[in-house]
């Protein structure tokens, strides 16, 4: 099986369609250059990685279009209805299904220069963002004034306000502040034949289904974010580390959701298992291991802790102290590992999923053992790392040294999918779906969840000019 199967290489549009684009963005800001088709031709799909290690890109852009502004987004999408060209929405390059690769030589749309900070409301605790900022900039701009958003992602130095917004992505510190579609309150969005939609910010209202969430986690599909108005939080006051041992993930998550059935609200709670808990922490070995941090109002922060302390011991957890909270936030931006294995030979990526605890420990054993037994594999971990009163979010690490990599890859990603559809889990929790995982969305949705996503591109985007082949 190869991946041209797939995916197709460079293509052209029409030197109209080129030179109108240029009179919208400027010259200088539309570019055939190989280096920059290059530079924009994949995300950080890593097996799309992996194979351009060998000098095999999954598909080259036929131009990179960069805009300033949303005006210069409504001509380009305008043009490319009249020229029937399609469009490709790129952000930080860090989504890792291939969401950002343009299929059929489209034309990439850069989002890079609309990155502004637009302004910050005290009062309402709301901001205001351009959608092309990258994360890590974002929370300059609110730390500098004692703010933060509460969404650190792993990809906070590579990843854009749009690209959360896309995915409907997760950040490390979820279990108090939520994921992306609980921070964005409203927004500006270029649909896909050029008109504009603007979702005023409000908290909540009741004025029929949510515009908003047809574009939060629509992929670039259905239109394009071009700035967000987001609810943000006063940097903590205290914070508090904690972590114990466990003899096992079914027991560790049992504790997770005892803690989380009361009020006590930890920032970031991550169950490590064996595997990871050894590569992790060295004193530790292989035990399951759980950490705390609790951030906040000092008094809530010593209340969290002492309810996490009385129910962690209660059932059987040995306190560690703070030492592995401390190595994960040492640790917690560092992907190195992975870009080595595969210099070497070997196929490396992630999976996430999420399911109620009711599935929980028995979809991680079928995950790993039905990973594991995918010829190839040497190795295959997982840790809960998102967690909600009604269950939890699971994130498996694979590596394999295959005979057939992409043969590798296609087994171990049905092989997870399929055991976590059986297990009652849904196939994406922050990720979102990109390439690979759009074979298995109408398992995820049904017929007719699937019919009525089809119908709704179908109606805002009649030409497929938007990220056409992603989604469904």
């Amino acid at each position: 099986m190869n991946i041209s199967t797939y995916l197709s290489q460079k293509g052209t549009v029409s030197p109209e369609f080129v030179e109108k684009v240029k009179r919208i963005v400027g010259e200088d800001n539309v570019s055939d250059r190989e280096s920059d088709l290059i530079a924009y031709s994949l995300d950080y799909w890593l097996y799309g990685v992996f194979l351009s290690q060998y000098g095999s890109l999954p598909s080259l852009p036929s131009l990179v279009v960069s805009p300033a502004n949303r005006e210069e987004i409504q001509g380009v999408l305008s043009c490319a209805n009249e020229y029937k060209v399609q469009i490709t929405p790129f952000g930080g390059g860090s989504g890792v299904h291939g969401g950002a690769v343009p299929l059929d030589a489209s034309v990439v749309l850069n989002l890079q220069r609309m990155n502004g900070f637009l302004h910050l409301e005290e009062t309402s605790l709301v901001a205001e963002f351009e959608s092309g900022i990258i994360g890590a900039n974002l929370e300059r701009e609110l730390n500098y004034r004692g703010y933060s958003l509460g969404n650190i992602p792993q990809s906070l130095f590579c990843s854009t306000l749009g690209g959360w917004i896309a995915t409907r992505a997760a950040g490390q510190f979820s279990t108090k502040y939520g994921k992306i579609e609980d921070m964005v309150l409203g927004m500006e969005v270029v649909l896909p034949d050029g008109s504009f939609l603007d979702i005023k910010p409000e908290p909540r209202r009741s004025t029929g289904p949510s515009l908003k969430d047809l574009f939060i986690g629509g992929e670039g599909t259905l239109g394009i974010v071009t700035r967000a108005t987001v609810a943000v939080h006063p940097l903590p006051e205290a914070t508090l580390k904690q972590s114990f041992i466990f003899d096992s993930v079914g027991r560790a998550l049992d504790v997770v959701r005892l803690i989380l059935r009361g009020d006590a609200r930890p920032a970031v709670v991550r169950i490590f298992d064996e595997a990871e808990s050894e590569r992790y922490f060295e004193d530790i070995g292989r035990k399951v291991t759980i950490i705390f941090i609790s951030e906040g109002d000092s008094d809530f922060v010593g209340l969290n802790g002492s309810v996490i302390e009385r129910i962690s011991k209660g059932n059987g957890g040995y306190s560690h102290g703070e030492n592995p909270a401390d190595i994960w936030l040492k640790k917690r931006f560092d992907i190195g590992l992975g870009c080595v294995l595969m210099q070497l030979g070997g196929v490396v990526d992630t999976i996430e999923v999420v399911s109620l605890f009711t599935d929980a420990a028995r979809l991680y054993g079928d995950m790993i053992a039905s990973m594991y037994a995918v010829e190839g594999a040497i190795m295959v971990s997982g840790h809960f790392s998102h967690f909600y009163p009604e269950g939890a979010c699971l994130y498996i690490t694979f590596v394999g040294f295959p005979k057939d990599p992409f043969r590798y890859y296609h087994d171990t990603w049905t092989a997870a999918t399929e055991a976590a559809l059986k297990n009652n889990a849904s196939i994406s929790h922050h990720h979102g779906i990109g390439f690979w995982r759009r074979p298995f969305m109408e398992q995820e949705h049904g017929v007719s969840g699937m019919e009525l996503l089809r119908r709704i591109k179908s109606a805002l985007d009649p030409n497929g000019i938007l990220n056409r082949g992603k989604l469904v």
